[in-house]
């Protein structure tokens, strides 16, 4: 295992771990929007982002698909400086995704990940 490879993981320390923590990111949050998504955005433990995506079947129907979906922005998020900001930070989308998007759509979100590790810099 390259000796990098536990500093770009998405270990718990980085995840929302109990049901209905999103509850106060979404409720008192800053929201970065694109056309597709919108990252709501709130100060968190010192040194560790947490990251959460809301994804539902409304939006994409297939259950495959969602996965994909959460797998893309999960490795999008573990390469990404912000993992090291300090911040929660939970990802919704506005419209329904089709599956071949998909890449644009992370690229989107990447955009809205950088707006907010410079925004707390």
């Amino acid at each position: 295992m390259p000796r990098d490879a536990r500093a770009e993981g998405f270990s718990r320390r980085h995840r929302f771990t109990v049901q209905g923590s999103f509850g106060p990111v979404l409720r008192n949050s800053r929201k970065l929007r694109s056309p597709h998504a919108v990252l709501h955005v709130t100060p968190g433990i010192v040194g560790f982002s947490r990251l959460g995506v809301a994804l539902t079947r409304r939006l994409i129907p297939s259950s495959v698909d969602r996965n994909a979906m959460k797998r893309a922005l999960r490795e999008a998020f573990r390469k990404h400086p912000v993992k090291r900001a300090g911040l929660d930070l939970v990802v919704m989308f506005r419209t329904p995704i089709a599956a071949a998007d998909r890449r644009a759509i992370v690229d989107e979100v990447r955009g809205l990940l950088d707006l907010a590790a410079g925004a707390h810099a």
